[in-house]
């Protein structure tokens, strides 16, 4: 878009008006064509105000997810204390943003907003102007006072625990979404260049990294590079979602972002601070163990789960199959070896595959130079919704650590 292009869509009364409602109490900063921003802080205050940041240069404005009273005493060298006593309360927003794909974006949009419905909570809906959404909950939707402590001075420890929360329990559901939308697992994995354990975050991210005065895109703001607009929708046109909705000329103004009831949004904060309690301090990822045995690793060592898999399934068949290519693979299996084990293992399901699809899958699965893994043993999807997961004093993060773990332990 050319400088009158941009200038038009700013002098536009409608988008000012929209604008300037979210801009009320909060830090708001141009940024250039370049993705640098004007000084700060900055504030909105005016129709005119919007006009002459685009004629120094914005493209695209941002705004902060706190309220301030006096946003333009604002300062690096403020401390804690000060930023805490200046913040008046804060929105809570979930970015997500698709590595891929937007209808993975879209799947996940729908998938959280389901999450918080059933909590309670009605979130509102906009376009990033990218490859994601965001979801917006308004802060009168929080109380005032949670665990005797004001709620405006637990910033960024609250949204931050509301996003690992949220992360955490959509995760399966969400995964099991993305390999529908794709029509299979392997279908799902092709979609990135790279995966180091099968989850719905190697497809699509969620920021969990909130700091102090945390910025975001405002509703109705341009992006620089795909020049659409961040667009409010509702969510039933979640669905049918196309980019060239948001384009300049496409736009229609009917729907308000961060809009919600007083306190609705409690529930919702309890629960996570109750999840939070229950965490550990400090989460260990364990690390795959390196392999330093080259030959291929008997049955007799292989987890429960494997095992039980092994045995045949009603349930989970194109998910298991995923799981045996995967597991076996890093055992050293030899191709000829995988490709029998698994046909002996599709006659004991209670409905083999066709195969088809037995024939393409392992097919991809040998075209792989990079190690892919089997899903975690905390994916409900793969492993307990189907009856499968019987962990025993051996089992870890993994399947694949556990045959090496016994080994070891034989030893």
């Amino acid at each position: 878009m050319n400088y009158f292009e941009i200038l038009k869509h700013y002098s536009n009364p409608i988008i000012q008006k929209e604008i300037l409602s979210v801009a009320k109490d909060r830090e708001v900063v141009g940024s250039l064509k370049d993705g640098s921003y004007l000084k700060r802080p900055d504030t909105l205050l005016y129709p005119k105000d919007i006009e002459e940041r685009v004629k120094k240069g914005v493209v695209s404005f941002h705004c902060s997810v706190e309220k301030w009273f006096q946003p333009m005493q604002l300062s690096v060298n403020l401390r804690q204390e000060e930023l805490d006593n200046l913040r008046k309360s804060f929105d809570f927003l979930i970015d997500i943003d698709a590595k891929v794909k937007l209808e993975h974006a879209i799947a996940t949009a729908k998938v959280v907003y389901n999450f918080l419905k059933d909590l309670g909570t009605k979130p509102t809906i906009k376009f990033s102007g990218s490859r994601g959404f965001h979801i917006g909950i308004s802060s009168n939707a929080f109380p005032e006072k949670i665990d005797f402590k004001e709620t405006r001075k637990r910033y960024p420890e609250i949204p931050q625990i509301l996003a690992e929360y949220i992360s955490e329990k959509i995760k399966d559901q969400l995964l099991e979404e993305l390999i529908a939308l794709e029509g299979g697992v392997a279908s799902l994995v092709k979609t990135v260049e790279s995966v180091s354990e099968l989850s719905p975050y190697e497809f699509v991210d969620i920021e969990k990294n909130w700091g102090n005065r945390h910025l975001f895109r405002m509703p109705y703001s341009l992006h620089p590079k795909y020049w659409l607009v961040s667009l409010p929708i509702k969510f039933n046109d979640l669905k049918n979602f196309k980019k060239e909705m948001a384009k300049p000329e496409n736009v229609k103004i009917n729907v308000k972002f961060l809009v919600n009831k007083e306190g609705e949004a409690t529930e919702l904060l309890i629960k996570a601070l109750e999840w939070k309690a229950k965490q550990p301090r400090e989460i260990i990822k364990p690390k795959i163990i390196k392999r330093k045995y080259k030959r291929p690793i008997p049955e007799e060592y292989f987890p429960p789960c494997i095992k039980s898999i092994l045995k045949g399934l009603t349930d989970g068949r194109k998910r298991s199959l995923f799981t045996l290519a995967t597991f076996l693979r890093a055992m050293n299996w030899k191709q000829e070896d995988i490709e029998k084990r698994i046909k002996e293992w599709n006659l004991k399901n209670s409905r083999p595959l066709s195969e088809r699809i037995i024939k393409t899958q392992l097919k991809w699965h040998f075209r792989q130079n990079r190690e892919l893994m089997p899903a975690n043993c905390r994916s409900h999807l793969f492993y307990v919704s189907i009856g499968v997961c019987k962990p025993d004093q051996y089992c870890q993060k993994n399947p694949v650590n556990y045959p090496f773990k016994l080994m070891k332990k034989r030893k």
